[in-house]
C-alpha cells in the first residue's frame, strides 16, 4: 500500500495546488468540531484507523491552524479510556469542544453508552472525566450520538444530539450536567440525519447537519429562538455522488466564515470500494444579506486561502504541513509528536512560508534516523529551486534525534516550502521531529575581497557584498575592533558613473577612502573580475537605502557596526550620474556634507539623457551643506556643468577642484589615483573636525591649490 501511495504523491501535488483537497492526509480523520481561540483555530476529529472496514474509532484528535492552511498535529487529546465507566474498545464517535469560565468541555458520544463529558484546564488537555458517567444515556435506544453545544448571550447552553430523531437539553453553567430533561424535538428540519452544529449569528440561530443518507450533503435550518421552530433553509454543500457522508463544522475566523466537513477523497486515491477511512475538508462559507448561506460546491471545486503568511523563523514542529500524503505521524510522550513512515519521493509542503526581506542563511532540523537519507528544500514546487539540501546521517535509533544543518541560498519573500525526502527505496528513512531557519545575521558576509592589500590608510580596509543590503557594495576597515566610543566611522553614501549599478570602476577609490577609517557604502552589486556591469542602471533611491540601512545597523545590538558608526556625519557623493543622483538627494536632512565629482546640473534644461536624472539648477537652492566639487579640468564634459553650478551656490560653503585628466578621473589607477587626495581630506575636514585636513582647503594659499597639477575656487564662506 505504502508504494502506491508514494507513486500518489506526485498526482496529489498537482491537485493540491488547484484543489482543496483533505486538510489533514497523516491520518484518516472525521466528524470535524472546530473552535476558534485568540487567534487560533482548533481542530478536534474523530479518528478512522488506517485498516478500518467499518467504523473503528478509539480516540479524538486535535489539530490547530493560524492561517486556514497549515495545520499542527497535536495527536490524541482523550480516548475511550478516559471513560472508566465504559468497557468497551471502539465508539468514539463525533464530539464537540466548547470553552466556559476558563474550562474546556469535551463532550464525547460513545456509540451505544450515550454522551460522556470530558474537562480540561487547556484547549490541548489533558481532559478528564469529572462526573464518572454518562452525561445523557437514553438506554431504550441507539439515537444519543454527535452532541454539538452551544451558549447564548444570557449564558445558558444547550445541547443539541441525534440520529435520526433531534434531541435538546439545557445544560448548567458547570456545562456537567443538565437542567432540563433531555427534549425530543418533533420539528425536525427537512432533510435531517445526524451530526447537528448548533450556533447563533447576528441574531439568527443556526442548526448545520448531515443531510438524509445516502449520499449526505450539509443542510441547514434557521429559527428566531434557540429552540425552534426551526425551517429548513437549503443546502450549504449539496449532496452528490462524491459526498457519501458528511458532518459540518461552522466559524467565523479572522474576518471570514468557513465550513468543515467530511469526505473520502484520500481513501478514493488508493482503495475503490468502501472503506470508513474518512478525511475532513474545509471551504470558504458566505452568508446572504439576510443570513441565508450560499451552497458550496464540493471541497475538490473550491479552494480556501490562506491568512496570512507562515513564520519560518520560529521552531516549527515537523508535523506541520498543508500537505503530507502517505507521511504518518507519532506520538511519543504526553506531548511530543513527529513525523515517521518517510519513504523515498514523498514530500511535506508547508505554504505561505515568508522569508521577509532579511532572508534565509540556514536550516536546521531535529532527525533520528537508523538508515538516512537527505532533504532537498524547494520552493514553489515540488520540483521548484533547490535552496539547499540537508544529509540525515544515522543517529543509532528512529527515536534519538539529533540536529542536523545546511547552508540555505539566497531567498527572501513568500514561497511554498517543499521538504523532498530521497533515500533507499522502501524504507522509512528517517523521523521528523521539528524544523527552523535561521536568517541572515546582522550584517552577514556573501561575498568579500581585500583590494590593494587594504589601502595606503591607518585602517586595513575591505570590500563586501551584505546579505541584507541588496545592491549595494560596503566598504570599511577589517578590524571593527578598533572602533567605537569617541572613535567611530563615519558614511561616505556613493553612486556610480553612468547610473552603474555596481562600483566596478570606482572600487579602488572608494576602498582607499575606507581605508582612512570611513565606512563607504557604494551603490550596486559586488564587482567581479573587474568585469564592467551589464544590468539595470542605479537608482537615486538605493542611497537613501544605504543611509537608512547604516543607521538602523548602527543601533542594532546583534550588528558588528552597533555602536561604530558615527551617523551623525554622513557624506553623499557621487560621479557623472551618480553626482547627478547625489544632487537629486541633496535635500535629506541626515546628510552633512555633499562631494560631487565629474557631475553638475546641466546648463541646458532641454538636454536629456537617457534614464538620467535631470533635476533643474533650482534644485542647488535644497542643498543645506558644505560641497565639493571634484572635476576633470576643461576636457571633463561635466566641466562647465559643474562649475556653473559651483558658481551659483552662496548660501554654502562651496569648493571646486579640477584636476586635468578629463571625465573619467583617476579612479582606476592604484588607490584611486589624484582624486582620493582632495576626497580623503574634504571627509576629514567635513565628517571628522580634522583642522589639519581644513588647511587643503582654507586660507589664500590652500594646500590643494600647492599641490601639483590642481588649480581650486571657493566662496567666501568657505574660509568661514
Amino acid at each position: 500500500m505504502k508504494k502506491l501511495l508514494t507513486a500518489l504523491s506526485c498526482l496529489c501535488m498537482c491537485t493540491a495546488a488547484n484543489a482543496q483537497e483533505p486538510i489533514i492526509q497523516t491520518k484518516y480523520t472525521a466528524d470535524p468540531a472546530p473552535y476558534v481561540h485568540g487567534d487560533t483555530i482548533f481542530l478536534y476529529v474523530t479518528h478512522d484507523e488506517d485498516d478500518a472496514e467499518g467504523f473503528k474509532m478509539f480516540d479524538w484528535l486535535l489539530y490547530t491552524s493560524t492561517d486556514m492552511v497549515n495545520w499542527t498535529d497535536h495527536g490524541a487529546v482523550a480516548s475511550l479510556d478516559d471513560f472508566k465507566w465504559y468497557e468497551g474498545k471502539n465508539g468514539a464517535w463525533a464530539e464537540q469542544v466548547i470553552e466556559r469560565n476558563g474550562k474546556w468541555y469535551m463532550y464525547c458520544p460513545i456509540h451505544g453508552h450515550g454522551i460522556g463529558v470530558l474537562v480540561a484546564d487547556s484547549p490541548y488537555g489533558p481532559f478528564k472525566d469529572p462526573i464518572g458517567k454518562p452525561l445523557v444515556w437514553q438506554k431504550e435506544h441507539w439515537n444519543d450520538i454527535d452532541p454539538t453545544v452551544f451558549i447564548d448571550d444570557d449564558g445558558q447552553a444547550y445541547m443539541y444530539w441525534g440520529n435520526p430523531k433531534l434531541y435538546c437539553a439545557l445544560l448548567n453553567e458547570d456545562m456537567i450536567s443538565l437542567k432540563s430533561d433531555a427534549m425530543q424535538l418533533h420539528d425536525v428540519p427537512e432533510h435531517y440525519q445526524e451530526g447537528p452544529w448548533f450556533y447563533k449569528r447576528n441574531g439568527k440561530y443556526y442548526l448545520a447537519y448531515a443531510s438524509t443518507c445516502c449520499p449526505e450533503g450539509l443542510g441547514y435550518a434557521m429559527s428566531d429562538n434557540a429552540l425552534g421552530p426551526w425551517k429548513f433553509k437549503g443546502y450549504v454543500m449539496a449532496p452528490t455522488d462524491r459526498t457519501r457522508g458528511n458532518h459540518p463544522g461552522i466559524i467565523d475566523y479572522k474576518g471570514k466564515s468557513y465550513g468543515f466537513g467530511l469526505n473520502y477523497d484520500l481513501k478514493n486515491l488508493t482503495i475503490k470500494e468502501h472503506k470508513e477511512r474518512r478525511n475532513v475538508g474545509a471551504f470558504p462559507l458566505t452568508y446572504n444579506a439576510d443570513g441565508t448561506i450560499q451552497e458550496s460546491p464540493y471541497f475538490k471545486d473550491v479552494k480556501v486561502e490562506q491568512i496570512g503568511t507562515f513564520n519560518p523563523y520560529q521552531t516549527v514542529q515537523a508535523e506541520t504541513m498543508a500537505w503530507g500524503f502517505g507521511l504518518k505521524t507519532v506520538k511519543r510522550g504526553v506531548e511530543d509528536i513527529y513525523v515517521t513512515d518517510i519513504n523515498n519521493g514523498e514530500y511535506l509542503l508547508v505554504k505561505g512560508v515568508n522569508f521577509g526581506s532579511k532572508m534565509a542563511h540556514k536550516f536546521i532540523i531535529s532527525a533520528a534516523s537508523t538508515v538516512g537519507g537527505k532533504i532537498e528544500i524547494h520552493i514553489d514546487s515540488q520540483k521548484g529551486k533547490t535552496i539547499g539540501t540537508v544529509n540525515i546521517g544515522a543517529t543509532g535509533s528512529e527515536t534519538l534525534f539529533k540536529e542536523f544543518q545546511a547552508n540555505i541560498a539566497a531567498v527572501s519573500g513568500v514561497h511554498d516550502l517543499y521538504f523532498v525526502f530521497k533515500g533507499a527505496k522502501d524504507k522509512n528513512l528517517f523521523n521528523l521531529d521539528w524544523w527552523t531557519f535561521t536568517g541572515v545575521p546582522a550584517g552577514y558576509v556573501t561575498q568579500e575581497r581585500v583590494v590593494e592589500n587594504g589601502g595606503q590608510g591607518q585602517y586595513k580596509a575591505i570590500m563586501r557584498e551584505i546579505a541584507d543590503l541588496k545592491a549595494h557594495t560596503v566598504f570599511y576597515p577589517q578590524d571593527l575592533s578598533q572602533f567605537g566610543g569617541k572613535n567611530q566611522l563615519p558614511v561616505l553614501v556613493w553612486a556610480n558613473g553612468a547610473c552603474t549599478n555596481s562600483p566596478w570602476e570606482h572600487y579602488l577609490f572608494l576602498n582607499e577612502i575606507a581605508s582612512h577609517g570611513y565606512i563607504v557604502i557604494a551603490t550596486g552589486y559586488f564587482p567581479v573580475d573587474d568585469k564592467p556591469y551589464n544590468g539595470k542602471m542605479s537608482t537615486p533611491q538605493q542611497q537613501i537605502e544605504s543611509i537608512d540601512w547604516i543607521i538602523a545597523q548602527s543601533k542594532d545590538k546583534n550588528s558588528p557596526f552597533f555602536g561604530k558608526v558615527d551617523t551623525k556625519n554622513i557624506c553623499v557623493s557621487g560621479m557623472s550620474c551618480g553626482g547627478l543622483q547625489s544632487l537629486i538627494n541633496c535635500a535629506d536632512k541626515r546628510i552633512s556634507a555633499l562631494m560631487i565629482c565629474n557631475s553638475g546640473l546641466f546648463i541646458d534644461p532641454s538636454i536629456a539623457m537617457p534614464n538620467m536624472p535631470m533635476p533643474s539648477k533650482d534644485k542647488l537652492k535644497e542643498i543645506h551643506t558644505p560641497v565639493i566639487y571634484i572635476l576633470g579640468g576643461k576636457s571633463d564634459i561635466a566641466y562647465n556643468n559643474g562649475m556653473d553650478d559651483f558658481h551659483r551656490i552662496k548660501h554654502v560653503p562651496a569648493f571646486a577642484a579640477n584636476y586635468p585628466v578629463g571625465h573619467g578621473g583617476t579612479y582606476r589607477q592604484p588607490h584611486g589615483g589624484e582624486f582620493s587626495v582632495p576626497a580623503v581630506a574634504w571627509l576629514d575636514w567635513q565628517l571628522k573636525g580634522s583642522e589639519e585636513a581644513a588647511k587643503m582647503f582654507k586660507g589664500k594659499d590652500c594646500g590643494l591649490s600647492k599641490r601639483k597639477g590642481w588649480t581650486v575656487e571657493k566662496n567666501n564662506k568657505i574660509d568661514e
